[in-house]
C-alpha cells in the first residue's frame, strides 16, 4: 500500500467538506445536528420499543424481527440486502453505533471488467442496490427520504437515510477509502452524528482500499490514524464475500450476532464448512484448517489447480456472455498482462504445494 503524504492528502481532499455542505444545501438533507449542541439521542432499546409500538398500532407485520433466527447463506441479492439490514439493526440495538459491512458486489456487477471500467462504473451500477438496502433499515419504518451524493473523486458515496425523527437518521458511506476517512472534515462529521448509526460498506473495494480488521496495518505511513479509525468501526456486523484463497473458492459469511463461517467449494462443487467461530479467523488459521482438510481427504495439488483454472475460465465466459465484446475496449497489452499474472499465480501455487507434498 502506498502512503499518502499529508500535504498531498490535504490538497486532494480539500473538497470533501464542500461536498458534504453541498449535499446538505443541494439535496436538502435534515442535518441540523451538524451545528447543534448536545442532543438527547434515543437509545437502541428505546428505538426497539418504538418499532414495536409502530407495528402494534398499525396492526401490521413489521417485516423485521429483533430476535430473528440465524440466517443461511443468501440465495439472491435481495436476500443479502435484507439479511444485512437485519444484522445492522440487531447490532444497533446492542449499542453498536459504528459498524462495517462487506457485501458480495460480484452479485451486482461484473468484477472481471472492473480493471477496465473503473471504480466509478462499479459505484454507478451498485448505487441503487445500496439505496434499497438503506430503505430496509429500521425494518423499513420511519423513512422520510434517502439522499445520495458522491463525495470525492474516488467514488466514495454518502447515502443518508433521513427519518421522520432525525435522531433515527442513518449515514452510510459506500466505498469509503482511506483518503476520505482520514480527512478531518469526515472525522468532524462522524462526531456530529453522535449516537446515530453510521455504516461503512465495502471499504475493501474502495479505490484507496483498507480493512477494519487489519487495524491500520494497510494505511502505509498513517498506521496510527488507520488503527484509530479501524477501532471505531471494528464491529463487522454483516460480511458476505466469495474469492479464491489457497486455490480454493472460499466463502466468508457472518450476520450479527452469529458466528463467522468459512466455506470452500470441494472438487465436486459442494459447499464444505471448514470454520465456525465467534471471531473472524486469520489467514494463517484458515490455511492451517485447509491443510488439515486436504490431508484428511488426500487431495493432490494438481486437482485443486485444475478446478481453480476451470472456475476462472467459467468466470471469463460468463462475463463475455453478459457483455459480449467488452474485452475489445482493453488494449492487447492489458489482456496479456492480466493473463500472464494469472498464470504466474497458478505456477506459484502449484510449486508451493508440490514442494509441501514432496512431488
Amino acid at each position: 500500500i502506498i502512503g499518502f503524504p499529508a500535504v498531498a492528502m490535504a490538497s486532494k481532499l480539500g473538497n470533501v467538506l464542500l461536498s458534504l455542505v453541498l449535499l446538505v444545501a443541494l439535496h436538502g438533507l435534515s442535518l441540523s445536528f451538524l451545528g447543534s449542541g448536545p442532543a438527547r439521542v434515543e437509545s437502541p432499546r428505546a428505538a426497539r420499543s418504538s418499532v414495536a409500538r409502530h407495528a402494534e398500532d398499525d396492526n401490521e407485520d413489521p417485516g423485521f424481527s429483533w430476535e430473528g433466527e440465524k440466517p443461511d447463506l443468501p440465495t439472491s441479492p435481495e436476500e443479502m440486502a435484507q439479511q444485512a439490514a437485519d444484522a445492522v439493526m440487531r447490532a444497533y440495538r446492542d449499542g453498536k453505533t459504528r459498524q462495517a459491512m462487506r457485501l458480495r458486489l460480484d452479485e451486482l456487477f461484473d468484477m472481471e471488467s472492473l480493471y477496465i471500467k473503473g471504480i466509478q462504473s462499479l459505484q454507478l451500477a451498485t448505487q441503487p442496490f445500496m439505496e434499497g438496502m438503506a430503505k430496509k433499515l429500521w425494518g423499513g419504518d420511519f423513512l422520510k427520504e434517502v439522499k445520495t451524493s458522491v463525495v470525492d473523486d474516488q467514488a466514495s458515496t454518502l447515502i443518508y437515510r433521513e427519518s421522520d425523527n432525525e435522531l433515527q437518521d442513518i449515514a452510510m458511506f459506500y466505498l469509503p477509502g482511506r483518503d476520505l476517512m482520514a480527512d478531518q472534515k469526515t472525522q468532524n462529521f462522524l462526531q456530529k452524528m453522535k449516537d446515530r448509526l453510521v455504516l461503512l460498506v465495502n471499504t475493501e473495494n474502495a479505490q484507496s482500499f483498507w480493512r477494519p480488521d487489519y487495524q491500520g496495518m494497510d494505511w502505509g505511513d498513517y498506521t496510527n490514524m488507520g488503527k484509530e479509525i479501524s477501532n471505531m468501526f471494528k464491529e463487522q456486523t454483516y460480511y458476505y464475500d466469495k474469492a479464491p484463497f489457497q486455490s480454493w473458492q472460499m466463502t466468508t459469511f457472518r450476520a450479527y450476532p452469529y458466528n463467522w463461517e468459512i466455506y470452500i467449494e470441494d472438487l465436486d462443487y459442494n459447499l464444505v464448512k471448514i470454520f465456525d467461530s465467534d471471531y473472524k479467523p486469520t489467514s494463517n488459521q484458515i490455511v492451517a484448517r485447509l491443510e488439515q482438510y486436504e490431508q484428511m481427504n488426500a487431495i493432490p495439488a494438481y486437482k485443486k489447480m485444475a478446478k481453480i483454472m476451470k472456475d476462472t475460465m467459467k468466470q471469463e465466459e460468463a462475463s463475455e456472455k453478459v457483455e459480449p465484446g467488452w474485452r475489445s475496449s482493453a488494449s492487447p497489452e492489458e489482456i496479456v498482462k492480466r493473463q500472464e499474472a494469472a498464470q504466474e499465480r497458478a505456477r506459484e501455487e502449484a510449486a508451493k504445494w508440490e514442494q509441501k507434498e514432496g512431488v
